[in-house]
């Protein structure tokens, strides 16, 4: 335990022998605090040595390998550690620490290499994003195949992918499509339909979604990612690609992106808005597309640019649209490919041709970096093809150097150059200019003056009880994710720590800290407190609030008043175990709730959002107010056949919903038959040979087994742990399965991660609609000098 002694005494001068001594829990930690005393991070990038690692990329290997799920292999020889990543699936090769250094196209720029990912492209990150969001979802039963449109680098990264997890795959091309991408698609074993006639603007993303939606209306087997509309392609890029670049930078002045589907732009913007609102976003298009509401007309290279206006696409948030002709774009590829040695795609050049059309607007220092989404191995029949490109473009294309490309809107008049106009003036969601196709490069200033978001959001009550009445299933949805990652290892839960009250026992104010990684990455606190005499008052027992942390940099962003998000999410826990246990069948006899306070008013309402039958509803509380009050809820909100009745009437329901405020058990007796469901929400009403004749669910095994609750009185009792049956994440994902000859107890302590989830999402929402209370002086004086 030498490693766990230097830590907690601060030891600079410990170097480990050998690492792999250390818990793989801990190791991560370990390399972070022992690099940390070595100010690694503190040195120049160009002047840092090795330390323990053998070299910076292996370093940063490590990392990325551990961050990504896969295992780290080491070996120590003089000194230092050599450290192997190894993967369990291809999605966890992502290489998004790879920058190459760019000089001699007017100011230095950094391009972020995604060729190296084994999917070739950016586009596996997207695909990987797709799927994984359904399969979280529940939605690819045994039947399912997937079908997607794309110009081919998508097709190919979900042809991998679905290769791998033997899924069915269908592509739906077009002309545009190169071979070498059909081909790689159809080796995985992927069908590739391609469409021959163009749309209404000349392109083929409208012919390509017509198909895709005749499929669907005749075979049912069929699943469309639909990476235009799904806001899971944005999010896997703000979580990877987005956050990769701001981790390996600090700041970055321009980042310039291509905007396709805009999946990766708009990713970008929603993690550069948050964590760093003064980066300026240069969108990147194709001459021809109309995202950006230019002018449509016929363009030849696949990757950026569209037919159609995709749906996750919002204006908010970029700095400046470049337009790029696919002629200059050609001249690019060709030009990079003889002085640079870099053999790109289409995307990378156009990219790369609007940085250099950006040339002398960049001021002499900044920090520049330009997504490079692919490489040109590919387009070897195309963009480097001679006669393919003189057939498009024309022979003069194939001479053009780099003097040959003027400055972005320098045109043959000066009444072509155009100027920022207040941003005002713009529309929020679509920019229509006088772009004409014929020019070589043109600017569209969507914001000139960025308006930055206040770094505080405070969400009162009522706009938080708003938000999730509205869509109470997303609760669900958010606290399944939660429980998903939790038991995948993406979430950080410690104990929950308690401030009492001796004078006062039964009075207590509980911190719940927690850190959420993944797709909504986010850390915090919620703080609540439970005063059982409130209710004489005809006060709620309980009252919270929420904190929102930034994961990157510590500093809260957010307060939300969290009784309902608690409330909210205590629900859509017990419903979800409801509907694990009763293996996804939503009709049930009678339920019964015993305790009649707030949390079982709302767990009755997400049963009924959930979909859930019941033929009767009987109810028992101490104060038969209480139980009266539920009662006539019940009947009036929802017409339910309800009444209220005894403990022991109640203790025969199906369902059985414990959500009182008992401190020790009072149902001793192993009453429950097999077949019955106990939601246990109030953790310390069963006694222990309740619980050890029962299949147990727990939210997490080690959460719930303290404080004295109903399974840590068992466990004490029977000193046993044979009668847990596992997680409710491990019962969702076929890890275990439950007895049919028992009754069924899912006991939630209550995680602070589904907190996380719920209360990111509501201030998402909260943000967006102008809803939530800016502090813009929250942080007064934040910057260290």
């Amino acid at each position: 335990m030498e490693w766990l002694a230097a830590m907690a005494q601060g030891r600079s001068g410990w170097r480990p022998a050998d690492w792999s001594g250390i818990p793989r829990r801990y190791a991560g930690r370990v390399r972070r605090e022992y690099l940390g005393q070595r100010s690694f991070r503190t040195q120049p990038r160009n002047q840092r040595q090795p330390v323990v690692l053998a070299d910076g990329a292996a370093r940063r290997a490590y990392r990325h390998c551990a961050s990504a799920g896969g295992n780290t292999g080491s070996r120590t020889f003089a000194g230092t550690v050599e450290v192997t990543p190894m993967y369990d699936s291809l999605c966890d090769i992502v290489h998004d620490q790879t920058f190459l250094k760019v000089s001699g196209l007017g100011e230095d720029f950094f391009l972020k290499l995604e060729s190296l990912n084994p999917a070739g492209s950016i586009k596996l990150k997207t695909a990987a994003g797709l799927i994984n969001d359904l399969q979280t979802r529940g939605l690819l039963g045994p039947d399912t195949i997937l079908i997607e449109s794309s110009s081919g680098n998508l097709g190919v990264a979900l042809a991998m992918i679905c290769a791998e997890r033997a899924i069915p795959f269908t592509c739906v091309v077009d002309p545009n499509s190169s071979s070498h991408n059909i081909r790689m698609m159809r080796s995985y074993g992927a069908e590739v339909i391609q469409v021959e006639a163009p749309d209404a603007n000349g392109g083929f993303l409208g012919t390509r979604i017509a198909l895709i939606r005749e499929i669907l209306a005749s075979d049912s087997r069929y699943v469309w990612l639909n990476q235009y509309e799904n806001a899971a392609n944005p999010r896997a890029h703000a979580r990877t690609t987005a956050r990769s670049i701001s981790q390996h930078f600090g700041h970055v002045d321009y980042l310039f992106v291509g905007a396709g589907t805009t999946g990766t732009l708009m990713g970008c913007v929603q993690h550069f808005q948050r964590h760093h609102p003064s980066t300026r976003i240069i969108a990147v298009d194709s001459v021809g597309s109309v995202t950006f509401g230019t002018p449509a007309s016929r363009r030849f290279i696949p990757g950026l640019g569209t037919s159609q206006h995709p749906p996750i696409f919002k204006a908010d948030g970029i700095y400046a649209l470049e337009m790029v002709p696919e002629s200059r774009t050609v001249a690019m590829c060709r030009i990079l490919a003889r002085s640079k040695g870099l053999l790109v795609g289409g995307s990378t050049a156009t990219v790369i041709a609007a940085v250099h059309a950006w040339r002398e607007r960049i001021e002499p220092g900044s920090v520049v970096v330009a997504l490079s989404p692919d490489w040109g191995e590919r387009y070897l029949d195309t963009l480097y093809d001679d006669q393919w490109v003189e057939q498009r473009f024309g022979r003069e294309v194939l001479s053009m150097t780099l003097a040959d490309l003027p400055p972005s809107g320098a045109a043959t008049s000066p009444g072509n150059v155009k100027t920022p106009p207040r941003a005002s003036s713009l529309p929020q969601d679509e920019c229509v200019s006088e772009l004409s196709p014929q020019q070589q490069c043109s600017t569209l200033w969507l914001a000139a003056e960025r308006l930055k978001q206040a770094a505080f959001h405070v969400l009162d009550g009522e706009v938080v009880a708003r938000l999730l009445a509205a869509d109470p299933l997303a609760c669900i949805n958010d606290v399944q994710a939660a429980y998903l990652a939790h038991e995948a290892g993406s979430t950080i839960n410690p104990d929950s720590y308690f401030l009492r009250f001796p004078e006062a026992p039964a009075n207590r104010i509980i911190a719940l800290p927690a850190s959420l990684s993944g797709e909504q990455a986010v850390s915090g606190i919620k703080w609540i407190s439970s005063f059982p005499d409130n209710i004489e008052t005809g006060l709620q027992r309980a009252s919270a609030v929420l904190i929102l942390n930034d994961p990157l940099t510590g500093y809260a962003f957010a307060c939300l008043e969290a009784s309902r998000i608690s409330a909210m999410r205590t629900a859509a826990s017990a419903v979800l175990g409801a509907r694990w246990m009763n293996r996804h069948q939503r009709h049930v006899g009678r339920i019964a709730f015993i305790g009649a306070g707030f949390i079982a008013r709302t767990i009755l309402d997400m049963f009924v959002s959930d979909g859930w039958t019941m033929d009767a509803v009987s109810v028992f509380d101490q104060h038969e107010s209480s139980a009266l009050a539920l009662v006539r809820y019940a009947a009036s909100r929802h017409q339910l056949n309800s009444a209220s009745s005894d403990l022991p009437a109640c203790l025969q329901a199906d369902v059985v919903v414990f959500a009182t405020t008992a401190s020790s058990p009072y149902v001793l007796e192993p009453v429950f038959q097999p077949g019955q469901l106990i939601l246990n929400i109030s953790l310390r009403d069963l006694g222990p040979e309740v619980i050890a004749q029962a299949n147990n669910i727990l939210d997490d095994v080690e959460h719930c087994l303290k404080a004295q609750t109903s399974p840590d009185l068992a466990v004490q009792q029977y000193q046993d742990r044979s009668f847990i049956t596992g997680t409710l994440a491990q019962l969702m994902t076929g890890q275990v399965e439950l007895r049919p000859d028992r009754a069924s107890v899912f006991s939630p302590f209550g995680l602070g991660v589904l907190d996380l989830a719920v209360g990111q999402r509501v201030y998402c929402q909260a943000v967006a609609e102008g809803s939530a209370l800016p502090v813009p002086k929250f942080f007064f004086e934040s910057k260290r000098w």
